[in-house]
């Protein structure tokens, strides 16, 4: 897909979204870890990356303790990079501040919502009656209250709070759920879009 990213806007919203998802901060720079079954992923992001970087982006393969094969895509530092990784981390844990989301663009959020968002279908008695989406945030309560916030105020859509396992995240419901999907849906390159398909509501 043709992001225009000359645009240093696109640029620091894309670099925001991919740091708010699967990324891992490598001394000032990042990393990015998919396993081997998202090849088509893995290089749409090496993509975008290599037009915002000018660069190569460096791709090797690992193999977890449990023989699963993971891909490695490691970006060059640029200097916009380490602006935002110096923003985003105290340490190793990532903090969420107002400014930082204020980054993001729908290029972004998608990309976000890619790496840690899902999405469920409600049935009752063997129908599909409603649909939930999630963002897995990994926050605590407090800076997910600042991303309900920022979505709402910016763009216009309501989440609210939700626990999954031993964190916090975010939920919607069906109508604003699709709503969202809409939005994001031109940003999502083809090997993804199962991620936002809602079509088994039709059925």
């Amino acid at each position: 897909m043709d992001y225009n990213v000359s645009s240093k806007i696109e640029q620091r919203g894309i670099l925001t979204g991919m740091l708010l998802g699967h990324a891992k901060r490598r001394k000032e720079n990042f990393f990015i870890v998919h396993g081997d079954r998202q090849q088509g992923y893995l290089a749409y992001k090496q993509e975008i990356l290599e037009a915002i970087t000018r660069k190569r982006v460096g791709v090797r393969q690992r193999f977890s303790r449990r023989g699963r094969v993971l891909v490695y895509l490691e970006p060059k530092s640029i200097p916009l990079t380490r602006v935002l990784v110096q923003r985003l981390y105290q340490g190793k844990r990532k903090t969420i501040a107002r400014p930082f989301l204020n980054g993001l663009t729908p290029a972004g959020i998608a990309i976000w919502f890619l790496d840690r968002g899902s999405k469920s279908f409600k049935r009752h008695e063997g129908k599909i009656k409603a649909l939930e989406i999630v963002l897995n945030t990994r926050l605590s309560p407090v800076e997910n209250e600042q991303v309900i916030t920022y979505f709402s105020e910016v763009w216009g859509f309501e989440w609210g709070l939700k626990k999954i396992r031993d964190s916090w995240g975010l939920r919607m419901g069906t109508r604003e759920g699709k709503r969202f999907l809409e939005f994001i849906a031109p940003y999502v390159p083809e090997s993804m879009l199962y991620k936002i398909q809602t079509t088994p509501l039709q059925t």
